[in-house]
């Protein structure tokens, strides 16, 4: 049965908070992208020549794109996780380069992005991806007229420890009834 109490919530997103490894990552600027990407093979029978009879899942891309507002460094920490950072009593450092081989496996966590419109405890709303990891190049743009943001993509990575259906994040409530 339609509703039309469901435009509004999908049509007026409004300002995400989002929070990876239960650090709230700041304001963001314009917005915030999520993308489920799949990837099918064809199932084929000479009967049909090239009609597909079938599609058989062969891969999912989860990813959340945003802009960091805030660029502390323990958002450059989030946006780089295979950099090291030093927080002292004079400053705060990010270091840069890591070795060929490192695995951002070990840097994956949860991270959630929760729409600022809602109370804290509805969840209903909640993108939550499991072992999440930034894994795009970051460019910052350091200009006269432009603010300065990081822009970062984070990938879900799967995590076994969730049944099939639910390997990399979920959408709403984690517990439902």
């Amino acid at each position: 049965m339609p509703n039309i109490g469901n435009i509004g919530r999908v049509k007026v997103a409004g300002p995400q908070l989002i929070t990876y490894k239960g650090v709230v990552l700041g304001h963001t600027l314009d917005g915030v992208t999520f993308t489920y990407e799949r990837e099918f093979t064809d199932v084929m029978v000479d009967q049909y020549g090239n009609t597909a009879v079938d599609k058989v899942l062969t891969g999912q891309n989860l990813q959340v794109t945003f802009q960091m507002a805030e660029t502390d460094w323990l958002n450059w920490n989030a946006a780089i996780p295979e950099t090291s950072s030093e927080d002292g009593s004079t400053g705060d450092r990010t270091d840069l380069g890591a070795d060929a081989g490192y695995s951002l496996r070990t840097d994956a966590g949860l991270m959630t992005v929760h729409p600022n419109r809602l109370a804290p405890s509805d969840l209903t709303e909640d993108i939550v991806l499991y072992k999440a990891v930034s894994t795009e190049n970051i460019e910052v743009v350091l200009k006269n007229d432009e603010q300065k943001v990081i822009e970062v993509t984070f990938t879900a990575l799967v995590d076994e420890s969730y049944g099939n259906g639910r390997r990399l994040g979920h959408i709403g409530p984690a517990a439902i009834s």
